[in-house]
């Protein structure tokens, strides 16, 4: 199967981990930003990266994914999370949910990134009665989440598309 690989990406993880994927993908094989596809995509086998806002993929991708209809798709996003954590399980659960009423969803991968500046400093920000409050716990969760995707991260994101083209 031919594929398309599509990414949403606001850090820059999601789009490293895409150019990873890409490097096992056939040659031939294309590579859009999601800001740059315009109107419906033609074809019917998709890479879709995102990176996950609340649980869910990015407002542009996922409004992206809730447009498709009767397309093949491997899923991949970035977290700050730890991708065992319980958020990345009902990340894939929302991920399988906005796609397979209508879709036919191959796989799902994620993988940890830098947390957004932006989410930091409004977890700084919020008051001490805050589930988001930064605690020193939260503190090194973010500093871990800056050290990822690294080469570690690129490896398996491989692994799993290579052992999605082969299964087909």
């Amino acid at each position: 199967m031919d594929y398309i690989i599509i990414y949403s990406s606001e850090t820059g993880n999601t789009k490293k981990v895409a150019y990873e994927i890409f490097k096992s993908m056939p040659e031939g094989t294309k590579i859009y930003d999601l800001q740059d596809i315009q109107g419906d995509v033609k074809e019917k086998n998709l890479i879709l990266g995102y990176w996950v806002d609340r649980a869910k993929p990015n407002k542009e991708m996922l409004h992206f994914m809730e447009c498709l209809t009767n397309k093949n798709i491997v899923a991949f996003g970035t977290l700050g999370a730890y991708p065992d954590s319980e958020h990345a399980q009902v990340t894939k659960k929302n991920v399988a949910e906005i796609l397979e009423p209508r879709n036919t969803l191959l796989g799902q991968f994620l993988c940890q990134g830098r947390i957004s500046s932006k989410i930091t400093e409004m977890f700084k920000r919020a008051s001490s009665d805050s589930p988001h409050r930064m605690t020193e716990e939260r503190i090194k969760k973010h500093q871990e989440a800056a050290k990822h995707p690294n080469e570690e991260d690129f490896k398996a994101a491989r692994s799993f598309i290579e052992s999605i083209l082969n299964s087909q």
